[in-house]
């Protein structure tokens, strides 16, 4: 339960890794390598066969901030069990949040305003119980 109950924090404090620079508009933009910090973890990271060195920025911050805090936080969790749990994470959060949306726009409008409301103190009581239940999912 502690560690289930770390890797829905982690989830959360993942989004706030989200910031970055030239602010992008979209999910797509500023494609690059993931950093060299979990560029080993890439199959477990991009299970959709995306190209390691062609990483979308948000997607890239994303999936560090959530790497690095889950080490930093929980150091016994398998490195290989949470990246799959990020990417799941990652995931399954913009494919909600265009579920909802009526445009992309709107989509990744609302995926930065979560991260912003995250970065807020108390972020994480304020957030909805859908969005608890995508990070509860991918822990599992």
């Amino acid at each position: 339960m502690k560690l289930r109950f770390s890797l829905i924090v982690l989830g959360l404090l993942l989004l706030t890794a989200c910031g970055s620079s030239g602010k992008p508009k979209s999910f797509f933009e500023q494609p690059g390598p993931l950093p060299e910090k979990i560029y080993e973890f890439g199959d477990q990271l991009l299970v959709n066969g995306e190209d390691l060195d062609l990483v979308p920025l948000v997607q890239r911050n994303f999936l560090e901030g959530c790497m690095i805090g889950g080490i930093q936080r929980e150091p016994s969790i398998s490195p290989i069990s949470l990246a799959s749990a990020c990417a799941c994470s990652y995931d399954d959060l913009v494919a909600y949040v265009r579920e909802v949306s009526a445009t992309e726009e709107a989509a990744f409008k609302l995926f930065e305003d979560l991260d912003k409301s995250l970065q807020k103190e108390g972020g994480y009581a304020s957030l909805g119980s859908d969005y608890k239940e995508i990070f509860a999912s991918c822990q599992s």
